[in-house]
């Protein structure tokens, strides 16, 4: 999985497990509905400058990015990642091609307006002072956007004085198998326990889910909704949290279940919760892949759980708490099992028999913790992040619930489809979810 020269300006390597993954899953969607794939992913800021021409810096601190991280300008062919180092014509044409000023009025004017993209992009709108990225999720995954955004901003604060392409493949993110050094080829055992792993989620699924027309209905658009909590609700529940000895990650995880238990689709497994939540892997990656400067790069897991249910929402939480703390530390060989974990999540999408089963309703659950351990509020130049918004294109397939803290708030988003769910029901599990949290950590 190393990437490998295979002419003067071209690169390329095989995707991983997870990559693949997405990459199938972006195809059949684009497929069906018009170029439009499944789970690219996009990430807002609104900036507050004082010191720069705010439009050429974003130029230029994009095409920088493009320098250090040469990832953000991969493209794939089949299931191989593509890179081309570009004479002065090609960076040109990539340019004009991924940097946009748009006159839209805000994010969500955008994000309602834009078409599929080729690669990665940068949008620029002046009206409100936002500046938003969407990416395929093949290329990176939701703490690699904040991780990016901080890399982005270090840039745009404090230009380089030269950009010289040319010696940046030496900077393209290798698999994560290859950093942590496992082969390729598992034994027997490790895939006899992968196949094992994937079938305790596939096996189950789907469990208890709310109403939706996922899988009998066309796409319609898609849409991020998103509930901003005041501070002092997010600081009561951080106590209570710590009272409890329970993550606020798990804290929401669990009042998302009690909100679609509520909710429920009466014809759902109404007795069993079954997912496979998001965990961010950089923590167990050595030096410089578990920093910034990897940021544009897919370096996590999906990994299963399931609880019965009905149970008490902090019999939940705590379930959680311990999934969420215990599942990969110290545990190497759940690091390799990863990868191998991955391959059989993507061979099995493109089997018809996984096709054609019924698709969980219940959204995926990414936490994105404290953003601020990524992008900090201030950087040079008098530049300020006074907002920040997490999200993906829900095309085809299951919805997604991302959660994380910024500027002392607690944000969820919920990230869904029109075509599949009322936006009034979103509306409604976010509003459970803040009402649950809230009669559970305020005295």
């Amino acid at each position: 999985m190393s990437w490998q020269k295979v002419s003067e300006t071209r690169w390329e390597r095989p995707v991983d497990g997870l990559e693949g993954y997405f990459v199938v899953m972006a195809g059949i969607s684009a497929s069906l509905c018009d170029g439009r794939e499944h789970y690219t992913i996009f990430s807002k800021l609104k900036l507050e400058t004082t010191e720069l021409d705010v439009a050429p810096a974003l130029r230029r601190a994009w095409e920088q990015m493009r320098h250090e991280q040469p990832q953000l300008a991969t493209s794939v062919e089949g299931m191989k990642k593509v890179y081309e180092v570009p004479d002065e014509k090609a960076l040109g044409e990539w340019l004009s091609s991924t940097f946009v000023v748009s006159q839209a009025s805000d994010a969500e004017e955008l994000y309602q307006s834009v078409g599929p993209i080729k690669q990665a992009t940068l949008y620029y709108l002046p009206k409100s002072s936002e500046v938003v990225v969407r990416g395929h999720h093949h290329t990176l995954d939701g703490t690699g956007l904040l991780l990016f955004w901080h890399s982005f901003l270090e840039a745009l604060g404090s230009p380089a004085k030269e950009i010289k392409f040319g010696d940046e493949p030496a900077r393209l993110a290798p698999a994560m198998e290859k950093v942590l050094g496992y082969p390729e080829q598992p034994t027997q055992e490790l895939n006899d326990k992968a196949t094992a792993l994937f079938m305790t989620w596939a096996g189950s699924i789907p469990g208890i889910g709310p109403v939706s027309q996922l899988g009998t209905a066309p796409s319609g658009k898609c849409h991020n909704m998103e509930r901003v909590f005041p501070v002092d609700v997010t600081k009561a529940l951080i106590v209570a949290c710590k009272a409890r000895g329970v993550s606020v990650s798990a804290a929401v995880h669990a009042a998302y279940i009690k909100a679609i238990e509520k909710h429920a689709d009466p014809n759902s497994k109404l007795s069993e919760y079954v997912t496979a939540t998001q965990f961010n892997l950089r923590p167990y990656l050595p030096e410089p892949y578990n920093s910034s400067k990897y940021a544009v790069s897919v370096y996590y897991t999906p990994l299963p759980y399931k609880i019965e249910l009905p149970t008490s929402y902090w019999d939940i939480a705590e379930s959680l708490h311990k999934y969420y703390e215990t599942s990969f530390k110290g545990k190497p060989e759940a690091l390799e099992l990863k990868g191998h974990f991955t391959r059989v999540l993507c061979g099995a999408v493109q089997t018809p028999e996984f096709l054609a089963s019924p698709v969980p309703k219940d959204a995926l659950v990414s936490s994105l913790g404290i953003a601020e351990r990524y992008v900090k509020r201030e950087y040079g130049s008098g530049i300020k992040v006074t907002d920040l918004k997490v999200g993906v294109d829900v095309v085809m397939g299951m919805s997604m619930f991302f959660f994380y803290t910024f500027h002392d708030q607690l944000r969820l988003v919920y990230s869904f489809n029109d075509g599949f769910e009322n936006a009034e029901n979103i509306g409604k599990y976010l509003e459970e979810v803040q009402a649950i949290l809230t009669q559970e950590s305020l005295p």
